[in-house]
């Protein structure tokens, strides 16, 4: 999906991880190694990156 590309490479496998294969926002803070709310910020981020670049 072109949308995922404008994500940086961390950030996409975040949102996979979250939304694809249903890992929780822990393992995923803990498997990219950065604070719980860190990781709550880069999904809340990436997800209205990927709702701007599906608008256009």
């Amino acid at each position: 999906m072109p949308c995922f590309d404008e994500l940086e490479a961390d950030r996409a496998a975040a949102v996979r991880g979250a939304y694809l294969l249903g890992l929780s926002y822990q393992e995923l803070a803990e498997r990219h190694a950065v604070p719980l709310n860190t990781m709550r910020t880069w999904l809340r981020r990436s997800l209205l990156r990927l709702k701007e670049c599906l608008d256009r």
